[in-house]
């Protein structure tokens, strides 16, 4: 082998290692977070590609791992998450229901302050013609 060859090899090696280090350092960081974990966001962390990661006999399981344990925690939670929805979903429909109610009110207002003004005009129409006023236009 050439001497160029061999420095090409070590580089790669080298290479290698560095991305394999960084891809540790990325899952030790996740486990520490409660961010969610998949082989991309890992892949991004550590800096190197997803094909990486995917064709790795070592590092490919470790992800998928974590992922699932992270999703398994996730899942227990769930029933916190569903009484806080279904609280939610009761005080969305008890504000709707406020809110119809409060427009349904201004509506009649509307309307009445609308009858009023209207009655109102038609008064002062009856009384300018009473007194000879001319009517503007």
């Amino acid at each position: 082998m050439s001497r160029s060859i061999e420095a090409l090899a070590k580089a790669t090696k080298r290479r290698h290692k560095q991305a394999e280090t960084a891809v540790e350092k990325a899952l030790r960081h996740a486990r520490t977070s409660q961010q969610p974990v998949s082989v991309a966001s890992i892949a991004r962390a550590a800096g190197v590609s997803t094909d990486f990661i995917y064709r790795h006999p070592t590092l490919r399981p470790q992800v998928e791992d974590l992922r699932r344990a992270r999703r398994n925690t996730s899942s227990t939670s769930t029933a916190p998450d569903a009484e806080s929805e279904a609280a939610a979903s009761t005080l969305v429909r008890r504000l709707t229901h406020q809110l119809a109610t409060e427009r349904r009110k201004h509506r009649e207002q509307l309307e009445q302050l609308q009858d009023a003004l209207a009655a109102a005009h038609g008064e002062l129409l009856a009384l300018r013609r009473r007194l000879g006023v001319p009517e503007a236009v």
